[in-house]
């Protein structure tokens, strides 16, 4: 929007450059005049870190934490309970191969075995099948045949007639623990579990940025007046301008960076990507590649339905936490699919309070309102928060084929925000000391003036002034199955 036209209000169009902010530069940015009374005009751009949300999600709300080295390494915890996979089986000194029903393992209490790749059960645990109405007990301690583990078993009911179908033992199919049962004076016991946790590595990225302000530009005066809306004060000077430019370019690429950047270093720890003085460049991964794969889906018309699945399946990994509060980044458009959806479903109520959309008085009304947050099932909210850089028709370029906006602007990042233990599942890395590093290399001038001392020492003989920006930062998201991604196939 801002590369074209913005509306009949605006008097000429701008220009884009990168290059040296020179005095001639400056000309043909339209942009320098001899100082004169002039309107104040809105800073288009809006406050440079007002759009910065995934930095105010993490580093705003205290969760940011601080590391001395550039890799970084933390542990997931997963469930210590499981279902494993049966190899084989056997009954009467016969595989169970098919799901013949003349074959009927464990009738009339005869006992059974199978193959698995793990000691998972010992003797007296109570086991049960893909369908639980099935059970068995581990009748002795498991044998190992090669690598393998091998159980045997007996139906638990005590009837004649009862026996597990074959179509339960065949390869590929799974057993599990429902508890254990013994005889009384019994010697033997069952087993516990340790599944350890795996590790999950990311790393820092190191970001850099910098703009050059010349000696004649420094002093230039521009035909508008622009104010910073943070802190109020006007300037009609380009170096001003740039400063504010500058900071508000700097968050959005750091924004940005923490959605879309792709991890880099291979399995051996090494990285190819090289930077011009031949060191590795390391790229960390950022929120939409930590998501779980699994948790990735799409819709091509928002439904209800569709909502209430997906929160329902990324429920099904926060077990043992009581916090089911998601926070979804959003598009534009996915805020219009959410609202849309909502006003669908309220529209088959009677609403009580009209208040709700329609405010003011007498022939002075207003109609409107819109839904941002959604109380599921079993104490289930989601919550919508807008990420502009979605909406980037720049960045994203794929359209959705009848609306014609941005693809990226339907798809909701549904992040699980809770804190695990103490600590939050989402939070911003930093290496310690570094990450906000602002310096200029000064010339004939520098941010304070120009030079009026020859015991006045200086970087360079150039006439201005650089400024450059540093951070080494990276995003973490402790537990990635429990953060999912709805978005729109619609191409």
């Amino acid at each position: 929007m801002i590369d074209g036209i913005l509306n009949s209000l605006q008097i000429y169009k701008g220009k884009w450059t990168s290059e040296l902010n020179s005095e001639m530069e400056l000309s043909n940015l339209l942009l320098t005049a001899p100082e004169k009374i002039s309107p104040v005009i809105s800073y288009l751009f809006g406050r440079y870190d007002s759009g910065n949300v995934v930095d105010y999600i993490t580093n705003g709300m205290g969760r940011t934490v601080t590391v001395e080295q550039p890799t970084y390494e933390w542990d997931v915890m997963i469930e210590h309970d499981k279902a494993i996979t049966i190899k084989r089986a056997v009954y009467n000194g016969s595989e169970v191969t098919s799901s013949d029903l003349s074959v009927m393992p464990g009738i009339a209490g005869s006992t059974y075995q199978i193959w698995t790749g793990e000691k998972w059960f010992g003797p007296g645990a109570i086991v049960e099948f893909d369908d639980n109405n099935y059970q068995a007990r581990v009748v002795s301690e498991p044998y190992m045949d090669g690598n393998d583990y091998v159980y045997t078993l007996v139906c638990t009911d005590g009837k004649d007639e009862s026996f597990t179908p074959p179509s339960l033992l065949l390869p590929g199919c799974r057993v599990s623990r429902l508890a254990s049962a013994y005889e009384e004076w019994s010697d033997e016991a069952d087993i516990f579990n340790a599944q350890t946790p795996f590790k999950l590595r990311n790393q820092l990225s190191i970001i850099r940025a910098s703009y050059d302000i010349s000696g004649d530009a420094y002093s230039s005066v521009m035909i508008i007046s622009l104010r910073d809306p943070k802190t109020k004060k006007e300037t009609k000077y380009w170096s001003v301008y740039q400063e504010w430019t500058a900071w508000r370019q700097w968050y959005e690429r750091i924004d940005r960076w923490h959605i879309y950047s792709r991890y880099n270093m291979a399995e051996d720890g090494t990285i190819r990507l090289k930077g011009t003085n031949g060191r590795p460049v390391r790229i960390g991964a950022g929120l939409l590649e930590q998501i779980s794969p699994a948790n990735k889906k799409s819709y091509t018309t928002l439904t209800l339905d569709i909502i209430n699945n997906f929160l329902s399946d990324l429920c099904f990994n926060i077990r043992g936490f009581a916090d089911r509060n998601f926070l979804a980044l959003c598009g534009e458009m996915a805020f219009r699919e959410f609202d849309r959806v909502l006003r669908e479903v309220a529209s088959g109520y009677t609403l009580m309070d009209k208040s709700v959309f329609i405010s003011g008085s007498g022939q002075e009304l207003t109609l409107g309102g819109q839904f941002t947050t959604y109380k599921g099932l079993n104490g289930i909210t989601l919550t919508l928060k807008h990420l502009p850089i979605l909406d980037d028709t720049i960045h994203n370029r794929k359209l959705h084929p009848v609306s014609g906006k941005p693809l990226e602007s339907y798809k909701m990042i549904l992040l699980d925000t809770s804190m695990r233990d103490g600590e939050p599942n989402l939070r911003k890395v930093v290496r310690r000391d570094r990450e906000l590093v602002v310096w200029h290399t000064a010339g004939a001038v520098a941010p304070a003036g120009h030079a009026k001392s020859i015991d006045t020492l200086r970087a360079n003989a150039k006439d201005g002034y650089s400024v450059h920006f540093l951070t080494e930062q990276g995003i973490m998201l402790a537990d990635p199955t429990t953060s999912g991604i709805l978005y729109c196939d619609a191409e």
